[in-house]
Order: C-alpha cells, then sequence, then structure tokens
C-alpha cells in the first residue's frame, strides 16, 4: 500500500484526501471490524505523516491537526 500511495502523490498535483476517523470510538468485538478499524487508522497516519497540512473536522468545525 506504501508503494502505491507514494507513487500517487509523487506526481506534481495538490491531493486532497477525505477519510473517516473511525478509531475514537467503541472497540467492537468482531474480530474483521477491528482489523478494518486498525488498517484504517495505520493509512489515516502515514497519509498524515507524509501530508503538508492535516485538518479534523468535529461538527463541521476544523481543527488543525498540522499545519
Amino acid at each position: 500500500m506504501k508503494e502505491e500511495f507514494d507513487k500517487l502523490v509523487s506526481q506534481e498535483a495538490t491531493f486532497i484526501f477525505v477519510t473517516n476517523e473511525i478509531g475514537m470510538g467503541a472497540t467492537s468485538e468482531n474480530e474483521i471490524q477491528r482489523k478494518f478499524t486498525d488498517l484504517q487508522g495505520w493509512v489515516n497516519q502515514y497519509i498524515a505523516a507524509r501530508a503538508d497540512k492535516v485538518v479534523l473536522m468535529v461538527s463541521g468545525i476544523p481543527v488543525n491537526v498540522k499545519e
């Protein structure tokens, strides 16, 4: 996944990624759902680490996480 993402963002362009933050709630008892939540979190972390700016939207209010 990292190689594909790195190849995508190596282009001369501006990218805006919109993703869900699903790890802030309760932990599911379902193993597949837990694995999906973990994978989504790892992907979000990787994207955020590479991003110039990260904004978390909370009830329609932008919270700057990384400038």
